[in-house]
Order: structure tokens, then C-alpha cells, then sequence
């Protein structure tokens, strides 16, 4: 892999690699891109991964390498404190602990990185007040500017051989390139190297898209009463002209009127919207289309137009209000008064975006709601990103490379290169350096209902029996929210410490797991990957399903519809190898070291009853013994 990475840098051209487990594939890819004396852009899939390569990866190399090297880790700009923000939150917070804390870590910290404050917990609403976002930075204007930890990182990462990114902040910064030429958030760079690149479908599907909700909505709001409304207002621009004789409003009650304006209008659209998704949603699966047309309805275009008109007025008055007073020499506002234009950006953007979704111009992209418990959620999504990921990564200048242990489907990377537009980059698979015939058992049980006729009440009692042979140390993996909820239930009163996805945040789950003896922890998508716990802490991994997305699911019905007009099988080219990549990612959970041992179930007999169960079979690893006996897994364990 050393060597390929190597050809592929010194001759630019894209590279696509499935390293197995074990393989040392981080380090596989750190030395040659060090020693080609490029300027390299790492992205991960996730911050835990970036922070792991920093934090162990660069230490290490810096004492194998005999050449000097720069590393620096770049991320999101919501993951720094805004020294501005923290000095506004102070100045009007009555005395609070935490915001104290805050205050005394900022004074000392070299970097102002999110992960250092591990005693603030993950999603406080402190931290949101003394954050900010792209949108919202304004540069040179504000007067922490030379002193900003966003400003610092960014000119150490101008000098750095290599910058260390999460995929997020590198499709970011695509986005922005395309829409806004000359505008970057990374420096320059002559290539990027993508970890866990399996992801890069669902991040670039994002960034390319569109999307609106309550949530962002709020946020908008929010920031415009930490801001507009809370500053002397001086222009007058705010307030609309007023007829001879009629009561001129005080400016600042204008701005909070038009702030107003838009929180009324926003909870009158997206209300006339839920209702609509909820209606539409007969199937329970909480993501639906929107229908075309939907927005024609008299009473949500009537809401629709009327946030639109808010928003716009909102952007205007914030515009306005952006430029330093003329009055004074200095302005003790102007750092606020400088957010106002990122504020009046981030309303036109959501302006936009709501037109966007409503009109449905966009062929090229499926429309689709959700309504969560926690708001409601539109979005404008690609059916294909294959030609935008072609456009601004593979052939946008900087050499790309893919990696990460789950690209093949069935031996093949050929799903993987048709999702990404990879037609021309070589490829290799590096299998995994693990005696998966020694140290694991897969276990396949065939007198097991069918997966929809009373399978979850049958699979619930095999789970206890698995469970007693390695006395827990097990993660169950569940492909749906609805089986975790009915397991949760049935597999209430286990003999060992249980664990449950949504009990608490799942690094806090994950660090329970470790240090608890014979604990099970149960979860769905988001613990089937990126999760590593070797040793004897973990066992066994139950698999209720196999992990098919949903064909109702909107961005998965488009994707499958645009396969079967081009004459191809939906199910074979989008459903089956995506499922398949994914059950290798939840089988990868077990075996993470050489000396670990354990049994992976997967209870649902399609596997080896189904046509398509080989391609399943042919992505887990070779010489992988399989039984469909129980009482053949217990003498295994037991040896």
C-alpha cells in the first residue's frame, strides 16, 4: 500500500485502496506522503480519527522519520472558542462556574480546541454562545482578529506539510470553491488523502445539497438577538419611513420587531409543514418525499412568502446596521456591528435554500422531508454525486486518494468507483493481516423465523443464548430504531450490565463499556463503525439484520430509480453491495488486534438461504469459519 500511495503521489494519479483491519494502513499512507515532499491534506471520517493521528501518529513518525516535517490539525469553526463571543457572553452573563472555567482555560489554551474542555458536556448550550461559524467570522474587522484561534490555525496550516482535516470541513471547503471562486477555507495543497472514505458519499451528498429546518431557523434567530438586538442601532435604515405625523419607533424595537417577524413566520411555515410530512408519512419510516406542488397550497405558499419577505428584511436591516457608526471615532460595537454581515449572508442563504426546496427546479436532486422530535427537516439532496465529486476532487488539481478497511463489496471495488466517479483511478486491496480462521466464528442460524414473521421474539431468546456462552461482553447491533426499542424490551432483566444507544452520549456509552466487566451494549447505525475496543472487553457481535437501506427511504428510492432507467438491476447496483460494505463495517467491530478472539452472529438467514447472501459471504474475510449450529459455537468458545 506504501508503495502504491508513493506511485500515486509522485505520478498524480488517483489511487483507490481497501486496507484490511490490521494492515497499518495509517502509517502506510503518513510515510510516503511525508517523504514525497508535497504539501498533503489528510481527511478523516471522523474528529476522533484526526485526533488519534495527531495526537499518536505524528509523535511516532517524528522519531522514525530522519527529515523534519509540519503537521498541523485544521478543523470546523465551531470546534475553536471565538474570543470575541466569550468576551460578549462575560460582559452580560450573570456569574456562572462553567462560564468562568471557560474564560481561565481560554487565557491558557495554545489552540482553543473543543476536545480539550472534556469536562463541558458534549452539547452544552455555553459552548454555542461562545462559538461562532463561518458565516458569522469578520476577519480583519474584529478587533480578537490577530489573536483568534481560527486565525492562528489557519496560518500555521499555510506553512504545514501536513494538514489534518475531517472530511466535513474538506467538502466545506469544495463547496465554497465552486460557488464563490478564489474563496477557500484550506490552503492550497498538491493532494489529499481520504481515511475512511466509505463516508465521502453521504458528506459530499450533503454539501452538494440543500437543506433547511426549525433548527436552523432558531439558530438564525438566536444570533440575530445576540447581536442586532442588542447593540445601540444608529442608521435609521432599520425602520421603515413613516408617514407625516405618525410615531417614529425607536430603531432597536424595529430590529427586535424584525426579528420577530421571522421566528412568527418560521414557526407558521414549518408547523403547515410537519403537518403535511407527518400526513404523508404512512409507513412510519420519517423521512418521506415532498410531493411537487407542495408549496402550492394556498395557506404554506401564504407562510412561505411570508418568511421569505422576513428574512430578506432581516438581511437588510442587518446590512445595514453592519458598517461602524460615523459619529464615533471608536466604536465599541464595531466587532458586533462587523458579525451583522455574516448575519445578513446566513438569512439570504436560508432564503435561498427554502426556494430552492420549494420550487423543485433541480432534477438532478430529490426532494424530501423529515419531522423528528427534535424540529422539522427539509432538504434538496443529489441523486448522483459521482460528477461532482469527479469535478471538484478527483480532477480539481490536488492528487487524491481513497482508503479505508470497507470499499469492496463482494471483492470488488466497483460500487465504491461508480458512487465517487473513480473511473480512472488504479486500485488495490490489501487484505487484512488477521488469522480470521483461528480467531473468529461466524454463526449463521437457519431455524430462525424469516426476518417478518415473528423473527424479533425468536431472535431475542438465540440473543440470551449467545450471550450466556461469552457471559456478555457483546454489541448488539440493530439496523433500525424500531428493533432496538422492541430488544430493549424483550431483553430487559440480562444477567450482565446493559447498555442502551441514547442512555447517554455515545463516547460516554463506549468508555462505560470498556471499564464495565461483561457489559452488552445495544445500538444502531452509529455504533456498527468507528467504535474500537480490543481485548477481552468484547466478545461477540450480535447482528439482528442484514443492513439493507430502507427502498422507501427518498434518497435511496432516487438513487435505485436512476439505476433501473439506465437498464440496470436497482437492487444489485445500489441496495446489495451498499449493505454489504456496511456488514463488513459492523463485522469489524470484533477483531481489532492479534490476539483477540470472538463470535460474530448474524441472525438473519438470508445470508446463506438467498442468491445474493454470497456477495455478503464473499466481503467478509476469507478462511472466516461459519456454522449454523449453536452448540458448535459453544465448543469453539470453549477451546
Amino acid at each position: 500500500m506504501s508503495a502504491a500511495v508513493a506511485r500515486a503521489l509522485e505520478d498524480a494519479r488517483a489511487l483507490i485502496v481497501e486496507a484490511g483491519t490490521g494492515t497499518g494502513k495509517t502509517l502506510a499512507y503518513l510515510i510516503p506522503a511525508l517523504l514525497s515532499g508535497k504539501r498533503v491534506v489528510v481527511s478523516t471520517g471522523t474528529r476522533t480519527l484526526q485526533d488519534q493521528i495527531a495526537r499518536h501518529d505524528v509523535p511516532l513518525l517524528r522519531s522514525l522519520l530522519s527529515q523534519p516535517f509540519s503537521a498541523v490539525v485544521l478543523k470546523g469553526v465551531g470546534n475553536y472558542v471565538c474570543k470575541r463571543k466569550l468576551a460578549e457572553a462575560s460582559s452580560r452573563a450573570t456569574p456562572d462556574v462553567s462560564l468562568a472555567s471557560l474564560v481561565d482555560w481560554a487565557e491558557h489554551t495554545e489552540t482553543g480546541d473543543r476536545s480539550e474542555v472534556e469536562w463541558l458536556a458534549e452539547g452544552a448550550p455555553l459552548w454555542n454562545e461562545v462559538t461562532t461559524t463561518p458565516d458569522a467570522r469578520i476577519g480583519p474587522r474584529c478587533p480578537y482578529f490577530e489573536r483568534c484561534f481560527i486565525t492562528q490555525a489557519r496560518r500555521m496550516a499555510e506553512q504545514a506539510q501536513l494538514i489534518l482535516v475531517n472530511h466535513h470541513l474538506y467538502f466545506a471547503d469544495r463547496s465554497l470553491r465552486a460557488a464563490y471562486p478564489g474563496a477557500r477555507v484550506l490552503p492550497d495543497h498538491d493532494a489529499v488523502i481520504f481515511d475512511e472514505a466509505h463516508q465521502l458519499e453521504d458528506v459530499a451528498t450533503e454539501h452538494f445539497g440543500a437543506r433547511i429546518s426549525t433548527m436552523r431557523v432558531g439558530e438564525l434567530v438566536r444570533d440575530a438577538h445576540l447581536t442586532l438586538a442588542r447593540m445601540p442601532l444608529w442608521t435609521g435604515r432599520a425602520a421603515p419611513p413613516r408617514a407625516e405625523g405618525e410615531r417614529q419607533i425607536p430603531v432597536e424595537r424595529e430590529a427586535l420587531d424584525v426579528i420577530d417577524t421571522v421566528e412568527r413566520a418560521g414557526l407558521a411555515l414549518f408547523s403547515l409543514l410537519r403537518v403535511a410530512l407527518v400526513a404523508a408519512d404512512m409507513q412510519d419510516a420519517g423521512r418521506v418525499i415532498i410531493p411537487p406542488g407542495m408549496f402550492d397550497h394556498p395557506e404554506r405558499q401564504k407562510a412561505w412568502f411570508r418568511l421569505d419577505s422576513a428574512l430578506e428584511e432581516l438581511a437588510r436591516t442587518a446590512e445595514a446596521e453592519s458598517e461602524p457608526s460615523p459619529d464615533e471615532e471608536a466604536d465599541p460595537e464595531a466587532g458586533s456591528r462587523a458579525a451583522l454581515t455574516g448575519l445578513a449572508r446566513r438569512a439570504r442563504a436560508l432564503r435561498d435554500d427554502l426556494a430552492t426546496i420549494a420550487e423543485q427546479r433541480q432534477r438532478s436532486h430529490v426532494y424530501w422531508g423529515e419531522a423528528r422530535p427534535t424540529g422539522t427537516f427539509l432538504s434538496a439532496s443529489p441523486i448522483d454525486v459521482a460528477d461532482l465529486v469527479r469535478r471538484h476532487v478527483v480532477t480539481a488539481g490536488p492528487t487524491p486518494v481513497f482508503t479505508s478497511a470497507t470499499l469492496a463489496a463482494g471483492g470488488a471495488l466497483s460500487y465504491t468507483r461508480a458512487r465517487l466517479g473513480l473511473d480512472d483511478a488504479e486500485e488495490l486491496i490489501v487484505d487484512s493481516p488477521f488469522d480470521y480462521a483461528k480467531q473468529a466464528m461466524l454463526y449463521v442460524p437457519r431455524d430462525l423465523p424469516p426476518v417478518n414473521e415473528g423473527f424479533s421474539v425468536a431472535a431475542a431468546d438465540r440473543v440470551r443464548e449467545l450471550l450466556a456462552i461469552t457471559t456478555g461482553r457483546a454489541f448488539l447491533l440493530f439496523t433500525s430504531h424500531r428493533a432496538l426499542r422492541e430488544a430493549t424490551t424483550r431483553l430487559a432483566g440480562l444477567p450482565y450490565p446493559r447498555l442502551v444507544q441514547g442512555e447517554a452520549p455515545r463516547a460516554t456509552l463506549i468508555d462505560r463499556f470498556r471499564s464495565t466487566p461483561n457489559a452488552v451494549l445495544l445500538g444502531t447505525a452509529s455504533f456498527w463503525e468507528g467504535v474500537d475496543v480490543p481485548g477481552d472487553a468484547l466478545s461477540q457481535v450480535i447482528i439482528d439484520k442484514l443492513p439493507f437501506a430502507p427502498h422507501t427511504d427518498p434518497l435511496v428510492a432516487a438513487r435505485m430509480q436512476a439505476r433501473a432507467e439506465l437498464g440496470e438491476d436497482p437492487f444489485a447496483a445500489i441496495q446489495l453491495p451498499s449493505a454489504a460494505i456496511a456488514l463488513k463495517q459492523g463485522f469489524g467491530r470484533l477483531i481489532r488486534r492479534r490476539d483477540d478472539r470472538g463470535i460474530v452472529a448474524i441472525l438473519d438467514g438470508r445470508i446463506v438461504t438467498k442468491v445474493y447472501g454470497r456477495v455478503f459471504l464473499d466481503t467478509l474475510p476469507t478462511g472466516l469459519p461459519r456454522t449454523s449450529s449453536i452448540e458448535q459455537v459453544r465448543r469453539w468458545w470453549a477451546t
